[in-house]
């Protein structure tokens, strides 16, 4: 599934993204906002570090290839599309599982901010992608 020509954009946005959760969901567990009753490492991590560290990343890399060639709202539209099966899968994990539990949080909140996240990563590949260019230029 993967286009391995871009393998180095692919790992790229796969440690920006690790980077990304790892903070925003330490943040995130730290204002209990969210909690994890079922977690890997539960002695030394709050957060969901199977989510955080593996899937989202990796859905994302999938995200970021399927928009490579996009324009704007095809951007924007598949931030959205990923965003809402992510959330179609959690949704229902929160309710029937003791995998996450919402506290002040809400499943708009998980939609809106794996947009955000989504797009954000996004924007860094294309600047990482911009000064990868521009520098191999200037020799």
């Amino acid at each position: 599934m993967v286009d391995w020509r871009y393998f180095r954009d692919w790992i790229v946005v796969f440690f920006f993204k690790c980077t990304l959760d790892f903070i925003w969901g330490g943040a995130v567990e730290n204002l209990k906002l969210l909690e994890y009753p079922v977690r890997l490492l539960p002695k030394y991590f709050e957060t969901s570090l199977l989510f955080e560290v593996w899937v989202f990343p990796v859905l994302c890399i999938l995200y970021n290839q399927t928009t490579r060639t996009r324009g704007l709202v095809g951007i924007i539209w598949y931030a959205l599309l990923f965003s809402a099966l992510i959330t179609a899968i959690e949704y229902p994990l929160e309710l029937y599982t003791n995998l996450i539990k919402y506290k002040s949080w809400s499943w708009f909140t998980t939609l809106y901010t794996l947009t955000l996240t989504f797009l954000a990563s996004r924007a860094f590949i294309g600047f990482y992608r911009w000064g990868c260019d521009y520098f191999s230029q200037k020799r």
